[in-house]
């Protein structure tokens, strides 16, 4: 807007100066429209850019208009443009009308979508910084694979798939069939540079971490040097899994054939040299341990001690997919987000209800006074008794309530859903059709039929990160942004036959739809 702006008001001042022929087409354009503000500027701009040159205005067709106007008249016009309708230009540019913006998530992604489409005759096409642009064609063998996998070098993504569990959606057709048909007819997710309220950031897995991780880590370096080195063969670990107790029918997706999409034989490299530089360095420290088995981290050295962290941090958030609630853009605070694939219940007893409903209570031990725990807080009258009972009637018998982070567990649940004229729900970012809040209206409408229990998720606690703590993660690599439609977000995930961090990652496409694939193959209760 600003750049715009101010090339157009440099050419514009210089009226009377020689032109070049691009100087030529702006004088045409400053000269075509009386009301300039920035956005039409802007726009047009773009166009002249984007049309080939033939498709736009020539100077030397138009020469006998550019020899119609005077100095003199282009010194007034320039004096009046100055007086008349700077003011207006600026009110113009400074506000935004938010409700006529529409559903800008799915306009991004349709924009994503469209560019993918358009790829052959796009030189380049990005969006929140990543590559959207597809590589359909390309295939590889083990014999082209890359012999450094930085991963600044980009590779662009697969077209996005519109389904990736017809399991997962008859479920939801089951548990609501109007957010289901919304799922089928437009789920859609991409990956994004950048968290943002409204949007998902998935728990990538530690081999993914080290290999986008900060060059300050030492795993990081470690890995780039492994890939890099003969110690890693790459043709065993691209055609072939560790065994690790798997038989080789559940490989031969990898091994049948020895051609790859460029996109999945570079996934495929750096994956597998991470998860066999994780396996020696894990026996290493392993190694250390006393004969109880337990492992001193004073004795261990900067390296290890790195690894063993960024493991136990793995191990407690592993595959988690996060709503971000809130984020503070202007650096005065931190963010909140809400873990939605963590059940904790699919039923209330007394004491779940009085959780969800009041939080808990801290009491201090009868021996020790500074020994405090928590526990299920009482009715303290009449009126938190008679809210209870309403609320075991309404969804004691099926009920969604979800550990939703280790920070403020202690406090009532939070109600996310998707009902948009719920008296008290609050949308938690415009345009995303997500709501919190809503409880008491929330038990009237369940109980009198016109909603149901599984129209509405409960989650106890959420997490709560210090100004940059998220963004330092993502940075990192510990966490990947996603920006996604509505369904994926208020679905229930409650027995999920494709669990919701392979169902998202699989929907954005691309390298996420690799290491999805990679880390399926890990498990074998999906088999």
């Amino acid at each position: 807007k600003g750049s715009g702006l101010s090339l157009h008001n440099k050419l514009r001042s210089n009226d009377t100066a020689p032109r070049s022929e691009q100087q030529t087409q702006y004088f045409l354009l400053d000269r075509m429209i009386p009301s300039r503000s920035a956005v039409h500027i802007t726009l047009l701009l773009s166009a002249m850019l984007l049309l080939p040159t033939e498709s736009f205005l020539q100077p030397q067709t138009h020469h006998s208009l550019l020899t119609k106007i005077s100095t003199e008249q282009q010194q007034q016009q320039h004096c009046y443009y100055m007086t008349t309708n700077d003011e207006e230009e600026e009110e113009d540019d400074d506000y935004i009308d938010e409700d006529s913006l529409g559903d800008w998530r799915s306009f991004r992604m349709n924009l994503a979508n469209s560019a993918a489409s358009t790829s052959s005759t796009t030189s380049s096409s990005t969006i929140d910084g990543i590559d959207l642009l597809e590589e359909s064609s390309k295939t590889t063998t083990t014999e082209d694979l890359p012999s450094s996998s930085s991963p600044s070098s980009t590779t662009r993504a697969e077209s996005r798939p519109k389904s990736v569990s017809k399991q997962n959606e008859l479920l939801l057709s089951a548990q609501n069939s109007a957010l289901a048909e919304e799922y089928i007819n437009g789920v859609w997710a991409h990956e994004s540079s950048i968290a943002e309220v409204g949007g998902l950031v998935c728990r990538m897995p530690l081999e993914s971490e080290i290999y986008r991780g900060s060059p300050d880590s030492f795993m990081y370096n470690k890995l780039q040097t492994f890939l890099e080195s003969d110690e890693y063969d790459r043709t065993e670990d691209v055609t072939s899994r560790n065994n690790n107790g798997r038989s080789s029918s559940s490989r031969s997706n990898v091994s049948q054939s020895m051609s790859f999409s460029a996109l999945a034989a570079k996934t495929v490299f750096w994956y597998r040299g991470a998860e066999k530089l994780l396996k020696k360095e894990m026996v290493k420290i392993m190694s250390t341990a006393n004969t109880n088995g337990r492992i001193d981290p004073s004795e261990l050295d900067e390296e290890s001690l790195e690894l063993l962290q960024l493991y136990m941090d793995h191990q407690s958030t592993w595959q988690e997919v996060c709503l971000v609630t809130e984020m503070n853009n202007n650096g005065q605070g931190g963010s909140k987000t809400i873990t939605i694939n963590r059940p904790m219940a699919f039923k209330l007893s007394k004491s779940m209800a009085r959780l969800v409903l009041m939080g808990a209570a801290y009491q201090t031990g009868e021996s020790d006074s500074s020994s405090v725990t928590a526990v299920t807080r009482k009715e303290k009258d009449g009126q938190e008794t008679q809210n209870l009972v309403k609320f075991l009637s309404a969804f004691e018998n099926q009920c969604a309530v979800y550990v939703g982070g280790p920070d403020d567990m202690d406090k009532p649940a939070v109600l996310v859903h998707g009902i948009d004229d719920l008296p008290g729900a609050v949308e938690i970012s415009r345009g995303t059709g997500i709501y919190q809040g809503g409880l008491e209206a929330a038990i009237d409408g369940v109980l009198s039929g016109k909603y149901k229990p599984l129209d509405f998720r409960f989650f106890v606690g959420h997490t709560r990160y210090t100004k940059g703590q998220l963004e330092d993660a993502v940075t990192k690599g510990k966490y990947q942004p996603i920006a996604c439609s509505r369904p994926l977000v208020l679905k229930q995930c409650i027995q999920l036959p494709k669990p919701l961090w392979h169902e998202v990652l699989e929907f954005c496409g691309g390298e996420l739809k690799e290491i999805s694939k990679l880390e399926l193959a890990k498990r074998e209760d999906m088999m």
